[in-house]
Formats: structure tokens, sequence, C-alpha cells
């Protein structure tokens, strides 16, 4: 006989409840419950992050509420200053652009439009003005209307967007501006620049007069469909509990 048969015949325990015998097999036992403690698991993972969610928008409402601070000023780490609105002095490099690719807004694709600010403070400023939608053609880049005056402006200071996963290399041509970026790396664009610039960006102002359509995703987090992906990997738990009871219960 199989040694796999033999663990297939096996009984865990043999428990005898009223007329019912409650007999489960070792094999069934082992798979029940590691699927149990993934499913768990993958429940516990989405309450944190749903968690995770909601302290991060709490943080976001509360530091926009702050007054405007002095971004040559700020210190501490780069969570620390996360969010803080902030005041900038100073004027947009017009010859100097770039186009984050692959950007969505309202089902339509398109560039995030970055372009650096120069401060008497700070240095340079990588600047998120919003969002601008693809052209006819890759070939054919949209154009910019850069304002080239002294001048204020303000918005939300924030991470660099987050290295996804490319398929391409980041900067593919550098003969003429704006460049097109797959991903943003602060010391990868200052070396194109030929000027450094600060360790973090600012999301401009919506109602800015540089500003194109407005996409911040770090405003629009969603814990609910964490909550709800955790309530069904919970339900499915208990049925496979449910099922696992149900098929090793004999009545006598």
């Amino acid at each position: 006989m199989s040694i796999i048969k033999v663990i297939r015949q096996y009984r865990l325990v043999n428990l005898r409840i009223a007329s019912y015998n409650f007999n489960p097999g070792v094999l069934s036992t082992l798979i029940t419950f590691v699927m149990l403690y993934v499913m768990m698991s993958l429940g516990f993972w989405q309450l944190d992050r749903a968690s995770y969610k909601e302290t991060l928008q709490q943080t976001i409402e509360q530091r926009k509420e702050l007054p405007l601070a002095d971004i040559g000023s700020l210190e501490g780490t780069q969570q620390e200053r996360r969010y803080r609105p902030v005041e900038l002095y100073g004027q947009y490099d017009v010859e100097h652009s770039f186009l984050l690719d692959n950007r969505i807004l309202n089902g339509q694709v398109g560039y995030q439009v970055l372009t650096p600010f120069i401060t008497s403070d700070a240095g340079a400023v990588l600047v998120a003005r919003g969002f601008v939608a693809l052209g006819q053609s890759r070939k054919q880049l949209p154009p910019l209307d850069t304002p080239a005056e002294t001048s204020s402006i303000k918005g939300l200071l924030d991470m660099p967007p987050a290295k996804a996963l490319v398929l391409a290399d980041n900067v593919q041509q550098t003969d003429r501006w704006p460049i097109v970026l797959q991903y943003v790396d602060i010391a990868e664009l200052s070396g194109l620049l030929g000027y450094p610039l600060y360790d973090m960006q600012v999301w401009l102002d919506a109602d800015s007069v540089s500003a194109y359509r407005y996409n911040l995703p770090a405003l629009s987090l969603n814990a609910a469909k964490n909550n709800g992906y955790a309530f069904q990997w919970f339900a499915m738990s208990l049925a496979l509990l449910i099922i696992y009871l149900v098929v090793n219960t004999k009545r006598k």
C-alpha cells in the first residue's frame, strides 16, 4: 500500500458528539488549515492596508490645514515634511520640463507635467503641475505653457511618484524638451538639468495660473475597498471551515 493511500485512510481524531462522529483525515485537515491560514492572513493584511489608508488620509487632512511654510525652513525626514502646505517664491525654468508617461485621468491617457521651480532659498524644486492629454501620437508632444515671470506659487509637499514596473528606459531622448519619463528619479533629473533638485516634489495648487488639470492621487484614498476585501476573505474562510466540518462529520 502506498504512503499516500495510508495517509488518506488515517484519521486524525474520532470524536463522538451525540449521534454524530467527527472523523477528519490527516490530508484533508492539512490542506484545509493551510488554506485557512492563507485566507485569514490576506484578510488581516487588507485590514492593515485599510488602517494605513485611514491614518494617511487623516494625516493629509490635518497637514493641509497647517499654515503655509517656507520650504527652505522645513526640517525633518521626508515623511515628516510630506503633505505640508508650502509657498515658493521664484520662477519656473521655462526651458526645461518633464512629462511623466502613462498617466490616466478620467479614463484619458496622457502625461503628468513636471517643471523645476527655481527659488532663492531652497534651490530648485520639481513642481507637479497636473495632467495633459496625449497628443495625436507619442512623437507629437503636447505644447506646454510655462510662465516666465517671477512669482509665488503654493502647493503640497510630497514624495516623487514611486518607481513602478517599466519596460523601457527612463529617458529615451534628450535632444529636445520636454523630456518624456517613465519614472521620477530626482538624482537622474538633476543630472539632466545640470543643477540639484530638492529631494521632494510639490503638487501645485489646482487654482494656480500655471496648473493643468489636477490629478493628486494621494487625496483619493479608499479604505472602504480594503475593508470589503477583508470581509470577503474572512467570509470564504468561514465557508471553508463549515465545509470541512460538514464533510468530516457522519451520523453513526
